[in-house]
């Protein structure tokens, strides 16, 4: 028989489970070989989000069950229209964690000026982030507003 005529041939019954036994023990050693803190660069779900004055926040569950929130600071525009830009103008950005968590009814951890992280979400966690975001200038506190 040819070597050709060798990769033609179909698979019997024993070798194919012979197979599937091998595929599942490589697909068990890769998956244990993966490293928790890797699980928080891969997605598992990516929410869509609308405008937050003119930025494009982005909502993720990551394999870790992490929920991710990155959302630009100022300049941006409120729900009026109004330009928002630096702190005066946004003085809730310094806080904004607290205000999600808040919303949520969950703890929020600041990674950085524009990341927000969500250790231990529950189940509505990614539509109420969703909701605060696509709402947050209806819900915006009076002591932020300018007067």
């Amino acid at each position: 028989m040819s070597l050709f005529d060798f990769f033609k041939r179909k698979p019997t019954s024993g070798s194919s489970s012979e197979n599937e036994k091998l595929e599942s023990q490589n697909s068990k050693a890769t998956e244990s070989e993966i490293s928790f803190s890797e699980l928080d660069y891969m997605v598992e779900t990516e929410v869509e989000v609308g405008d937050f004055g003119g930025a494009k926040p982005s909502l993720t569950l990551k394999k870790s069950g992490k929920v991710y929130l990155i959302v630009e600071i100022p300049p941006f525009y409120d729900g009026n229209g109004n330009e928002i830009d630096g702190d005066e103008d946004f003085p809730e950005g310094m806080e904004f964690e607290n205000l999600i968590a808040e919303y949520v009814g969950t703890p929020v951890e600041r990674e950085d000026r524009e990341v927000f992280i969500i250790e231990k979400p529950k189940s509505d966690t990614l539509i109420k982030v969703k909701e605060f975001i696509e709402n947050y200038w209806s819900l915006r506190k009076d002591i932020y507003k300018k007067q």
